[in-house]
């Protein structure tokens, strides 16, 4: 039985494939270094990372989503590793320059499961590497629990580890702006 997310990316190939406005901002020249880019969907940032010169790899739970970023980033000369995987069974191994997490958190129903999530790229990201985070404050027709104002705040700063928040405010977004996400973005000290 196909997943809900491999329907989803066999679906409507209209989805956008803009990366994520402030991720520009914040990256906007070319840069080395490892990013890891969790619930890539088709790439849409792994995809503007490796312009900029990264050594990307993307993890997804959709081998459809992973098929159309591996298309799109050989059309374009990148290379880019593509999971297939649900990120709550994937094997960190190395640490990461860059960690990006977009629209991926209200899709991992159980709290705690989400919290594992963070706290494990805590571990693995590098000195001085930063964490990308946007997620929706509100999530309609899920039975998820989306982290309210200032919670990804709290979790970094009472880490064991030293963070600067670089960013942590909300936007309101969507075709008639009705719905609000999140954008949190953190460096390592």
């Amino acid at each position: 039985m196909m997943s809900f997310f491999d329907r989803w990316y066999l679906g409507d190939a209209s989805l956008k494939y803009d990366p994520d406005e402030e991720l520009t901002k914040l990256f906007n020249e070319e840069g080395e270094g490892k990013v890891l880019d969790i619930g890539c969907g088709r790439g849409r940032n792994s995809l503007y990372l490796a312009s900029l010169g990264y050594q990307v790899i993307a993890v997804d739970v959709s081998k459809y989503a992973i098929i159309q970023l591996d298309q799109k980033a050989k059309l374009q000369g990148y290379d880019i590793e593509g999971i297939v995987c649900d990120i709550g069974e994937f094997s960190f191994s190395e640490k990461y320059n860059i960690i990006v997490i977009s629209n991926v958190l209200q899709f991992i129903l159980k709290r705690v499961e989400q919290i594992n999530i963070i706290y494990k790229v805590m571990e693995y990201i590098t000195t001085n590497g930063i964490i990308f985070i946007k997620h929706p404050l509100t999530v309609m027709d899920l039975e998820s629990q989306c982290f309210r104002n200032g919670m990804l705040n709290r979790f970094f700063t009472h880490s064991e580890y030293n963070w600067e928040i670089l960013l942590d405010t909300n936007k309101l977004a969507g075709p008639e702006k009705d719905f609000e996400f999140n954008i949190f973005i953190a460096k390592k000290s």
